[in-house]
């Protein structure tokens, strides 16, 4: 009897649940709703860029990347959509895409971002070239077929920061000068290899030396250019410079291949005159104020000049003396026998002077 019971028990339950059973399925239908992309933010938003026409290479910069919108019925059901594609844009922050500028169109949900695409957004957005930062917006914006109004998504920031490049400068021909200051070398020669052998082949240009131990040579635009110092072929030699930018001094020990830079001192000043008035006979330069000496070139009238075979008369100042406060006389002075130049000389010059007059003129 108890297993009777048993068995109806069971029965009963197996009824129950076939009743209960729910043959329905969800099927697709209603309206479709479709929520926008959503874009990731970038671990880093400020990027250095070089100009496109300056850089070897189109550098990366970072990838923008995107969640797939989702799609779907009234119901909750997934909708499946044709054509799916995204558009990434550009604007200006602040200007809400007012003017929007498309970088890409793709069906993937990320695009990479290098210098070339990003100089030229911010060209177009700012209608020139730019060097201040520039302070911009990104978006996605989702299309499908069937699709009334596009699905925008939020936009992040980015900032721009052109690269400044300074141009190189072109080379300029310069002179170096130098002095033995240790070592015992009796003779000097320079040689240079590079771009070609300036000075000629090896040992190079002799230098001779000037009353005070300076060695000087010029240094012509080529370049690259690697300089030798050497005893004039005796052998002994060691590197000096590779590829100098400016005139510069130094003192050397040949004993040890060793060069220090110092401070260059003055040079002599070689003043030039040529008298082409018609009231002198002679022509004669004086200065007072001058340092060390304050009669630069002695007592009055100073310095009387001996014309060469074209009339030019000069003196020379040594390096380190300061000319002074000069005046131009016919050798006696006197009234209507001297003038004062009234103006300072601190390197060669050329005059023409009159008995009241001077112009300065090329020493060429």
């Amino acid at each position: 009897m108890k297993s009777l019971k048993n068995i109806l028990g069971l029965m009963g339950i197996i009824v129950l649940l076939f009743a209960c059973t729910d043959d329905y399925e969800r099927s697709a239908g209603g309206e479709i709703v479709a929520e926008a992309p959503v874009l990731n933010m970038l671990g880093q938003n400020a990027f250095l860029l070089a100009h496109p026409e300056t850089s070897e290479s189109d550098l990366f910069l970072f990838r923008t990347s995107w969640a797939r919108p989702r799609i779907s019925y009234e119901n909750g059901l997934p909708c499946e959509v044709s054509n799916l594609q995204y558009q990434v844009e550009a604007g200006l922050l602040g200007e809400e895409f007012a003017t929007a500028v498309t970088i890409e169109e793709t069906s993937q949900l990320f695009f990479d971002m290098y210098t070339s695409n990003m100089y030229q957004v911010a060209e177009q957005l700012l209608g020139e070239d730019f060097e201040a930062p520039v302070n911009l917006e990104l978006r996605v914006v989702a299309t499908y077929d069937g699709l009334e109004e596009a699905l925008t998504s939020n936009s992040i920031t980015v900032v721009l920061q052109q690269e400044v490049v300074e141009e190189p400068e072109e080379p300029v021909e310069l002179t170096i000068r130098f002095k033995q200051t240790a070592g015992d070398w009796d003779e000097f020669a320079v040689y240079a290899w590079g771009e070609s052998e300036v000075y000629g082949g090896w040992p190079g240009l002799k230098l001779d030396s000037d009353a005070n131990g300076w060695y000087a040579f010029t240094v012509p635009v080529n370049r690259p250019i690697n300089l030798i110092i050497n005893n004039n072929g005796g052998g002994q030699q060691f590197d000096f410079l590779a590829d100098p930018t400016e005139d510069a001094c130094y003192e050397f020990d040949t004993g040890a291949g060793t060069w220090t830079a110092v401070d260059c001192p003055g040079l002599p000043i070689t003043i030039r005159w040529k008298y082409v008035g018609t009231d002198w006979t002679t022509s004669a330069i004086y200065a007072w104020g001058g340092d060390p000496l304050g009669e630069t070139f002695g007592g009055w009238p100073g310095a009387v000049g001996t014309p060469d075979t074209e009339g030019w008369c000069s003196v020379t100042v040594d390096a380190g003396q300061a000319v002074g406060n000069v005046i131009f006389n016919n050798g006696t002075g006197g009234d209507g026998g001297q003038f004062d130049l009234g103006m300072t000389i601190t390197e060669d010059i050329c005059f023409e002077i009159t008995s009241d007059s001077y112009t300065v003129v090329n020493c060429e």
